[in-house]
């Protein structure tokens, strides 16, 4: 991914964070020179050397040589064609939305669209062990209840997960290298970035408000952020 330096994110915290909030992904691999995806959940599983999360937030180890966990139907062709050592494309997608030329209030002017993305790429290792998979299967159920659910106890069910989990394709992903696009008006000046985050603000998709909220966290629409600007 083209990875323009004014939109480029290098804290590897927030990357995580941001791994944390959209783990929906898309793997990309390839077999004989024809790319093929498949939509999945992909969680981070621990650091280099097994550092765990908190460390990786801490900028104490990087994200690179971090492992992550995914798993698809084990009769998708993508995962019965991964191999061992396999190169792999991660898709991470965020908030995105269109910014109208109406919203700068200033001519002439270009729309565009806004969007946060991260692309990260490594080694694949597929599992088919029913232990391996239960593990996966079940450390990403938890994770993703405890994130989004209602708090669900799914011990009750584990002997159900361990019936369905021959039909769960497994595998883990040893970063290589992490690409980041948050686009958010950089290159705008406050006050057209203030504008651009409150029309988002007022749209009825959440997905609108939510980029909204990465502006506003990111610090470009406040004041301090206009001075810097403008010195």
């Amino acid at each position: 991914m083209y990875e323009r330096p004014l939109y480029r994110e290098d804290r590897d915290g927030v990357v995580l964070a941001f791994l944390h909030h959209h783990p929906l992904a898309l793997v990309v691999t390839a077999h004989e020179g024809v790319p093929v995806a498949t939509h999945a959940p992909v969680l981070f599983r621990h650091g280099p050397d097994g550092a765990d999360a908190e460390a990786v937030a801490a900028g104490t180890v990087p994200l690179a040589g971090s492992t992550l966990i995914g798993h698809m139907n084990v009769e998708n062709p993508q995962w019965r064609r991964m191999r061992s050592g396999d190169r792999a494309l991660i898709v991470f997608q965020g908030p995105h939305g269109y910014v109208s030329p109406t919203v700068y209030d200033v001519t002439p002017a270009a729309p565009t669209w806004n969007f946060t993305a991260v692309h990260v790429t490594g080694t694949v290792e597929p599992t088919a062990e029913p232990a391996d998979v239960l593990d996966i299967v079940s450390d990403t159920a938890r994770r993703l209840e405890g994130r989004f659910g209602r708090g669900w106890d799914q011990e009750s069910s584990l002997d159900y997960f361990r019936q369905i989990a021959p039909g769960v394709g497994a595998f883990t992903l040893r970063v290589e290298s992490v690409q980041t696009m948050f686009k958010l008006s950089q290159e705008k000046p406050t006050p057209m970035r203030r504008r651009v985050a409150e029309q988002f603000e007022a749209s009825e998709s959440g997905t609108h408000r939510a980029l909204a909220g990465m502006m506003r966290a990111h610090g470009l629409t406040d004041a301090d952020e206009e001075r810097e600007t403008a010195g």
